[in-house]
């Protein structure tokens, strides 16, 4: 018998022909989830976009508050980053999942934006997106953590 953290039993699931050798099908298996998202922003203050899979610490409310509008942009920048990384754990394993999908790509043509509205008032946020064939710009102070950055 196997069980995971959820109570879950996957006997039926296993095809063991010796110890070293077993396969899983995945698709009859229930994780005890919905893929109900929460919002990006909820999402990214609990560290999971899926609705059922958050368990409260206590009474505990966790949530950012921005100063600025340039902490602001940074902000929805890390927010609509994570989103983007656990939807595409999920999708790994849920390829066929087009309500998925669907967010992956809304959300992603957010970051997008976010990413190029932070970047035209405040400059880079990688490397990799220096675009000026002068001179390398990634190194100009102030860096963006300095006293007195943009």
């Amino acid at each position: 018998m196997y069980f995971d953290q959820n109570n879950n039993y996957f006997d039926d699931y296993f095809q063991i022909d010796n110890l070293n050798d077993y396969s899983i099908n995945i698709d009859e298996i229930n994780f005890n989830r919905s893929n109900q998202l929460d919002s990006v922003e909820d999402g990214f203050n609990k560290g999971n976009m899926f609705k059922d899979l958050y368990s409260k610490y206590k009474n505990h409310v966790y949530k950012l508050k921005t100063m600025n509008q340039k902490d602001n942009l940074l902000y929805k920048v890390q927010m609509y980053t994570f989103a983007l990384k656990d939807l595409n754990l999920y999708l790994d394993t849920h390829p066929t999942d087009q309500s998925a999908l669907f967010e992956f790509q809304k959300i992603r043509k957010e970051l997008e934006n976010v990413k190029t509205k932070y970047e035209n008032t405040y400059g880079v946020l990688c490397a990799s997106d220096v675009t000026n064939d002068d001179k390398w710009t990634w190194i100009n102070n102030p860096w963006p953590w300095d006293k007195g950055g943009k």
